[in-house]
């Protein structure tokens, strides 16, 4: 039996439950799964072909140790949202095709979460969001993407992020606020109109490593045990690196 739209929309905007979920969703729809309760998992597969397709999972306030795993595939049109409010979560989101969105949020003062967003395509958007402490985030936006833009924000805790950027007119930033952060920006294989830029308070650690043409790396700490990296190879290049207070260490390298 076939699920209309609606009914689909029904189902899912109404789903709340304590016990794994796996939904396969119908090309061209809209899923909204709700879940309430710890130890919860969500795994949803959704196929494209062109017609906008949106995946929206939320774990809801004091939901502990939840997993969301949310993949797309097709032609295009993809749409994925992840928010999490509780602690111990986990959230995966891997895309596979043009004209994707990835948004994943672990809000309030949710401790040791982690978040992933892999996407394979032209026209590439990722946002991780993270509050709270013992944090990590990764962006990987693959070996045929273009057209990409990434985006990790983390504020108050032992924070890391991660971003890796494969394509051409590739634009990452990383934003930390708090104690503790380590961020990593690379961009290779081919890269072009490139531009990183990576900004932290308290005890920093920033590499950005660059490989392409039209490239401009931003490093600006302030205060603590700094260090910046910027490494960048062949075509138009721009460096900068501002630290002011404590142990700073920076470095730029130019091919």
């Amino acid at each position: 039996m076939k699920l209309t739209k609606a009914t689909l929309l029904a189902l899912s905007a109404f789903l709340l439950i304590n016990s794994p979920v796996f939904a396969v969703v119908p090309v061209g729809d809209s899923a909204y799964i709700t879940q309430a309760g710890d130890n919860g998992t969500i795994t949803t597969t959704q196929t494209a072909n062109g017609d906008p397709n949106t995946i929206h999972v939320t774990q809801y306030v004091d939901s502990d140790t939840e997993t969301a795993n949310v993949t797309q595939q097709g032609s295009g049109n993809l749409n994925a949202t992840v928010d999490q409010y509780g602690s111990f979560d986990h959230a995966t989101v891997n895309q596979y095709g043009h004209d994707n969105t990835a948004t994943i949020t672990q809000n309030l003062d949710g401790d040791t979460n982690t978040a992933t967003v892999t996407q394979s395509g032209i026209t590439g958007n990722a946002t991780i969001t993270q509050s709270g402490t013992t944090n990590g985030a990764e962006i990987n936006q693959g070996s045929d993407s273009n057209v990409e833009i990434a985006s990790i924000t983390q504020a108050i805790g032992i924070n890391q992020a991660y971003i890796s950027q494969n394509g051409s007119s590739d634009n990452a930033t990383i934003t930390q606020n708090g104690a503790g952060n380590t961020a990593n920006i690379y961009q290779y294989v081919g890269s072009a109109y490139n531009q990183a830029t990576i900004t932290q308070e308290a005890n920093n650690t920033a590499n950005i490593y660059q490989h392409g043409s039209y490239l401009v790396a931003t490093i600006d700490q302030s205060g603590d045990y700094n260090t910046g990296t910027i490494d960048q190879t062949n075509g138009s290049k721009h460096a900068e690196i501002t630290q002011s207070g404590n142990s700073n260490i920076a470095s730029a390298t130019q091919h």
